[in-house]
């Protein structure tokens, strides 16, 4: 007997340890069936779990009318299943402008950025995603299209970071539209889930039905089964990468490599990749930039008969060969090309990679009693003097600053003229701004509005890494 929608669900959840008694869960809610029911089935799983849920919504302003519509949809499910629902309407268009990317790039940054956000907020342990079997069958065949992978075509994990957490990955759209049709549920449609221009929508609504219906009819469970596959063995391969590193008593956490050439010469050519790969991504902090062209320069270079040679790689990584040896490490003057405005949304607790300005912050929320003022690559801050959410970002025209100690304001560029930071450093010379003001020029500055005082009981530390 085929099992239930509900017990399919639960096998999932059981089988990736997703959720455990007591969890507080925040549940991407936009409106649409997979979302809808994914709420839907946590409702159903509350009293075996005990859990406590929030749905979170992210009106994106793209669609005008529409848009409000599922809004106000979202308002009103929640209402109706006692569930609370955390709303906030993100002008794309205007943070496109001023970021760059795609639209559908902003979209998923801005909707991760405030699911995280509700989730500090609210104390939450778990995110829920809606994503079925289908949507991971459709990055696969994205991500193959575009020439990936092992490491991108083992698709999303069912859990990621501990946090994030995809329930219907084993079970296909068709299921979740019955279910819904089941239990009586309404849901709304996104337009715009049927422009074909979008490389996911013609994926999804013309090359996987060709693909199916004429090639293989079983062609999501397959493609499920080869991610499951896939992504064991990345596992496996990083693993391999990890002890290689171990055996060459170099730290995974290092900010600067030095690789031994003959040792890495007698590798396969498979794991050269990987050891190469996760190096640069984890100096340049910016994995969508590192590429198979950059991977192969670097084994060239360890593998020819020059014994010196330099390579500047994007992101501001170098890498060079001095004799038996190759150096990977961030340029410590990032070049023109990363000097473009930027801004980061930070999550506290997290860490964020700052490429243009070469460097790593992570923050952290400790008790009062637990600072170390020594600490000169960090700040501490009152937490209840913050208007969250925080930003790390470029320095804009007309920006100022409360210098620690003083009672009025400064500009920015003139503390850079002070502190006789050089022009060309300007530009990449990272911000930590939260909704009403600059709290530090990192490295340089920290705003008085947000010192600690004898009443401060809870602290947020933000440190260069």
């Amino acid at each position: 007997m085929e099992p239930s929608f509900v017990h399919k669900v639960m096998r999932t959840v059981e089988r990736f340890d997703m959720l455990r008694h007591g969890d507080r869960v925040c549940v991407a809610l936009s409106g649409g069936p997979d979302s809808v029911a994914l709420l839907r089935i946590l409702t159903l799983l509350q009293d075996i779990y005990g859990l406590y849920l929030v749905a979170a919504h992210v009106n994106h302003g793209l669609r005008g009318k529409e848009s409000d519509r599922d809004e106000a949809f979202v308002k009103d499910l929640g209402a109706a299943m006692d569930v609370p629902v955390e709303r906030i309407s993100v002008p794309v268009q205007e943070i496109r402008r001023h970021e760059g990317g795609s639209i559908e790039e902003v979209c998923r940054r801005e909707r991760y950025r405030f699911l995280d956000e509700v989730s500090r907020r609210e104390g939450l342990h778990r995110i829920a995603l809606g994503h079925t079997l289908n949507d991971q069958a459709e990055t696969v065949v994205m991500r193959f299209l575009r020439g990936s992978g092992t490491e991108g075509l083992k698709g999303m994990r069912p859990v990621r970071d501990g946090r994030y957490i995809r329930p219907f990955l084993e079970v296909q759209r068709e299921e979740v539209l019955t279910f819904l049709d089941r239990e009586g549920m309404t849901y709304v449609t996104d337009s715009s889930n049927l422009d074909s221009t979008y490389l996911r929508n013609s994926i999804r609504g013309e090359l996987i039905p060709v693909l199916r219906d004429r090639y293989n009819d079983r062609l999501m469970e397959n493609m499920g089964r080869m991610s499951d596959i896939l992504r064991e063995e990345d596992d496996y391969l990083e693993g391999s990468v990890l002890s290689i590193l171990s055996q060459w008593h170099i730290s995974p956490d290092a900010t600067v490599f030095a690789l031994p050439v003959m040792p890495f010469n007698t590798l396969h050519c498979a794991m050269q990749r990987r050891v190469v790969k996760f190096i640069l991504n984890r100096v340049s902090f910016q994995e969508g930039g590192i590429g198979y062209a950059h991977i192969e320069a670097v084994r060239c270079l360890m593998a020819g008969n020059r014994p010196q040679g330099v390579l500047d790689l994007p992101f501001c990584v170098r890498a060079e060969r001095e004799y038996d040896t190759l150096v990977i490490s961030r340029i410590e003057e990032p070049v023109t090309r990363c000097a473009e405005p930027f801004t980061y949304a930070v999550s506290v607790p997290g860490t964020t990679d700052v490429v243009e300005a070469g460097m790593r912050v992570r923050c952290e929320i400790l008790p009062a009693g637990e600072i170390d003022m020594g600490n000169d690559r960090a700040i501490y801050m009152d937490y209840e003097s913050i208007t969250f959410p925080l930003e790390i970002r470029s320095a804009r025209r007309g920006d100022r600053i409360r210098p620690l100690g003083m009672r009025g304001t400064k500009k920015i560029q003139k503390i850079f003229i002070d502190e006789k930071v050089p022009k060309k450093r300007r530009g990449t010379t990272p911000l930590l701004v939260d909704r009403r003001s600059v709290l530090w020029i990192m490295g340089i500055r920290m705003s008085d509005t947000v010192k600690l005082t004898d009443m401060t009981e809870k602290v947020v530390k933000a440190e260069i890494i």
